[in-house]
C-alpha cells in the first residue's frame, strides 16, 4: 500500500470514529430529552388525574370554569393508561388495561419518592404519591410515546445516511488531498531516477514558491548528497588515474632496464650500474605503495587511539632517521620561547600518524633546503602550542600554494625531487583529525615557512 492510500484510510478511519461518536452522542442525548419530555408529560396527566377524582367534591361553583377545563383535558388523554392505587392497602382503586403488574416494592418506592419514574416493557410509567382527605393513593400513569419513537427512528435513518456519505465523500477528499501532496514528491522520485554516475553535475530543481516546507528540505537535503558524491566520485576517479599513473612509470624505467641489459652481455660495472637503476626506481615504487596504504590506513583508523604524547620527543625521532639518510644535513630545534612553560609540548594525538605528518614536513623541508639548514621553532600563540618548520629552499610560487596538498600534485619547480606528492596530502588529512590548523607562508628563492598551531 502506497502512503497516498495509507493517508486517505487513516484519515477515513479517524473521521469516521469522530463522526460515529458526534452522531451517536446526538442520538442518545436527543432520545433522553424526550424521554424526560415524555415523564414530564405523564407528570401532568397524573396530577390532572388526581385533580379530577379527588378534588371534584372541594370545587365550588367559582371554579367550575376551570374544572371543566381540566375535565376536558382528561379526556384528551390518549394512549396513556391510568391506575389508582390505596397508598395503605395496595388495592386499585382504578383499574387499567396493561397487563402489568407492579409489585408492593416498586409502590414503596412511589410512596417513599412522592415521585417515581421507570420503564417496563419499553412502556413509560409515572407514579405519583398523592395525599387527599380520602385518604392517601398512588397515581400510576404509563404510556408508549409513538410520536417520539418515529422521531428518533427518523433521526437514526437520517444520521446513519449521512455517517456513510460523510466516510464515502471523506475518503474521496482524502485521496484527492493525498495526491496533490505527494505530486511534488513523485516528481522529485522521477528526477532521481534519472541520476546515474555519469551526470552527478545534475540538481534538482527548486521549487520556485516562497516559503520553507518539506519538499525544499528534501531537495536541498539530497542536492548537498549529490554535491558530496559527485566530490566523492571525482576523487576516486582522479586518485587512481594518478595512483595509475605513478605506479605505472617505475614499473616502466624497470622492464626497460632489464630489456636493455639483456640485449648483449655487460661487464660486471654495467650490470652494477643497472641493478643500482633498478634499486631505485623499486624504492619509488615501495615509496608510493607505502603512501597508498597509509591514506587507506587513514579511512580505517579509529579517533578513540589518542593519547598524551610529547611533541619534543617525535621531533628527536624524526631527527635522528634523517641524520641516517642524510648525514650532512643540518636541523636546529629551539625550544627557547616555551623553556618556562614546557606543558604545552604536551598534546592528545595518535603517535603515529602525528609522527608521519610532521616526518613528510621535515623531509620537504630537509630536500628542498639541503645543503642549508632547516630550523624548527616552539613557540606559544594564545595559550597555544606554535610550531614553525622553516627551510631555506627555492619557495613556493604563489599560484601553487594551495595545489601542493593535493593528491599526487609536483610543482614543475620540484619536480626534479625525488617525490611522489603523497605526502602533504596524507599531511594535511592526519592534521584535520587532530584540529591542526596549518598555514605556508613561502617567498621565491627565499624558503618556505609550515606553521602548525596545535589545538
Amino acid at each position: 500500500m502506497n502512503l497516498k492510500n495509507k493517508l486517505a484510510i487513516n484519515s477515513t478511519l479517524l473521521f469516521a470514529f469522530i463522526l460515529g461518536f458526534v452522531l451517536i452522542g446526538s442520538f442518545l442525548l436527543f432520545k433522553s430529552h424526550r424521554e424526560d419530555l415524555y415523564y414530564e408529560k405523564l407528570e401532568d396527566n397524573a396530577l390532572i388525574t388526581a385533580f379530577f377524582y379527588f378534588e371534584k367534591d372541594e370545587i365550588k361553583k367559582i371554579d367550575s370554569v376551570s374544572y371543566q377545563e381540566i375535565e376536558s383535558k382528561y379526556n384528551k388523554i390518549a394512549n396513556q393508561s391510568i391506575r389508582i392505587y390505596n397508598a395503605k392497602t395496595k388495592k386499585l382503586y382504578l383499574q387499567d388495561d396493561v397487563p402489568v403488574e407492579l409489585t408492593d416494592r416498586k409502590l414503596k418506592a412511589i410512596s417513599k419518592n412522592k415521585i417515581l419514574h421507570f420503564i417496563i416493557d419499553k412502556r413509560q410509567f409515572c407514579g405519583l404519591y398523592y395525599k387527599d382527605n380520602q385518604g392517601d393513593f398512588i397515581i400510576v400513569v404509563s404510556g408508549i410515546d409513538d410520536v417520539g419513537n418515529r422521531q428518533l427512528e427518523v433521526l437514526a435513518l437520517v444520521f446513519f445516511c449521512f455517517y456513510l456519505a460523510g466516510i464515502a465523500l471523506n475518503y474521496l477528499l482524502g485521496r484527492f488531498l493525498a495526491r496533490q501532496t505527494f505530486r511534488p514528491f513523485e516528481d522529485v522520485i522521477s528526477k532521481v531516477n534519472t541520476i546515474t554516475t555519469e551526470n552527478l553535475h545534475s540538481r534538482l530543481e527548486m521549487p520556485a514558491a516562497s516559503g520553507k516546507d518539506e519538499i525544499k528540505e528534501l531537495i536541498a537535503t539530497f542536492n548537498y548528497l549529490l554535491e558530496r558524491l559527485e566530490s566523492g566520485v571525482t576523487i576516486q576517479k582522479n586518485f587512481l588515474k594518478n595512483a595509475s599513473h605513478e605506479l605505472k612509470t617505475p614499473l616502466t624505467f624497470i622492464i626497460g632496464d632489464i630489456d636493455v641489459s639483456l640485449q648483449h652481455p655487460r661487464t660486471n660495472a654495467e650490470y652494477e650500474e643497472v641493478l643500482k637503476s633498478l634499486r631505485k626506481d623499486t624504492f619509488h615504487l615501495k615509496s608510493t605503495l607505502d603512501g597508498l596504504l597509509i591514506l587507506s590506513g587513514l579511512e580505517l583508523s579509529e579517533p578513540d587511539q589518542m593519547e598524551t604524547i610529547r611533541i619534543d620527543e617525535i621531533l628527536w625521532n624524526i631527527f635522528e632517521k634523517k641524520a641516517i639518510e642524510y648525514p650532512e644535513v643540518k636541523v636546529a630545534l629551539n625550544l627557547d620561547a616555551i623553556a618556562n612553560n614546557e606543558d604545552l609540548l604536551s598534546v592528545q594525538a595518535n603517535r603515529h600518524l602525528l609522527f608521519i605528518a610532521l616526518y613528510n614536513i621535515i623531509d620537504n623541508a630537509i630536500k628542498f633546503s639541503f645543503p642549508l639548514q632547516v630550523n624548527v621553532l616552539a613557540s606559544e600563540k594564545n595559550g597555544k602550542l606554535l610550531l614553525k618548520i622553516i627551510d631555506q629552499g627555492a619557495g613556493i610560487a604563489e599560484k601553487d600554494i594551495e595545489s601542493i596538498f593535493d593528491l599526487f600534485f609536483r610543482s614543475d619547480r620540484t619536480r626534479h625531487i625525488q617525490g611522489q606528492g603523497l605526502g602533504l596530502f596524507i599531511t594535511t588529512q592526519i592534521l584535520k583529525r587532530h584540529n591542526i590548523i596549518l598555514t605556508v607562508d613561502s617567498e621565491l628563492e627565499k624558503g618556505t615557512v609550515f606553521s602548525l598551531l596545535f589545538p
